[in-house]
């Protein structure tokens, strides 16, 4: 579980970066007031991606 955990940070890192790209395409500045958009929106993604990673886990048999 720990090189799980481990091996999703560059994906995660990748997924902000991309949040801020769409964030200065669409001309929203990162300041305090707009980074609760930003953070809800990496959690919602973070929270995908373990799904994902559950999903094939149960299809690779490691249940409980």
């Amino acid at each position: 579980m720990v090189s799980i955990s481990l091996a999703t940070i560059p994906i995660f890192k990748r997924n902000i970066l991309e949040l801020k790209d769409s964030c200065k395409s669409k001309n929203i500045s990162l300041n305090i007031k707009n980074i609760k958009y930003i953070i809800t929106s990496a959690f919602l993604s973070a929270i995908k991606k373990v799904d994902q990673i559950e999903e094939a886990l149960i299809a690779k048999g490691y249940k409980n």
